[in-house]
């Protein structure tokens, strides 16, 4: 008998609502919240959810980034961050949040997936500042 885990449940919800919808795929999820439910695993539904996510992102080859800026870019400045993160991760469906934070002073931060890429002024600041007290 194998463990019920997170992975596990959010397989076995893939598993049964892949191919469904409308009526049938509502009875599935119903299913799923009432197996939690009975497992006593309610308050790990969100790990589920991202783990059902994660499996759908394989599935579809969908890259989920998040890019943090300290001002606002124009449409074609965020398609071409998406253009580069679909060409470097070889995903078919780029999904993006952009975010504003002043206090970053310029540059971008860039999360996807477990790697992120750090280009902020204050980044480089950090490192230099680092270097020099050495």
């Amino acid at each position: 008998m194998s463990k019920l885990s997170v992975k596990n449940i959010a397989e076995a919800i893939y598993d049964a609502s892949h191919d469904k919808s409308g009526n049938e795929l509502g009875l599935v999820l119903k299913r799923s919240a009432q197996v939690l439910k009975d497992k006593r695993m309610l308050g790990k539904s969100k790990e589920v959810l991202i783990a059902l996510q994660k499996i759908i992102d394989g599935k579809t080859n969908t890259i989920r980034a998040k890019v943090t800026t300290a001002k606002s870019l124009s449409d074609q400045e965020r398609k071409k961050i998406e253009q580069d993160i679909k060409e470097k991760y070889k995903g078919e469906v780029i999904v993006s949040e952009f975010f504003e934070n002043k206090e970053l002073l310029g540059g971008m931060r860039v999360e996807v997936e477990n790697e992120i890429l750090d280009t902020t002024y204050r980044a480089r600041l950090e490192k230099l500042e680092k270097f020099l007290m050495k």
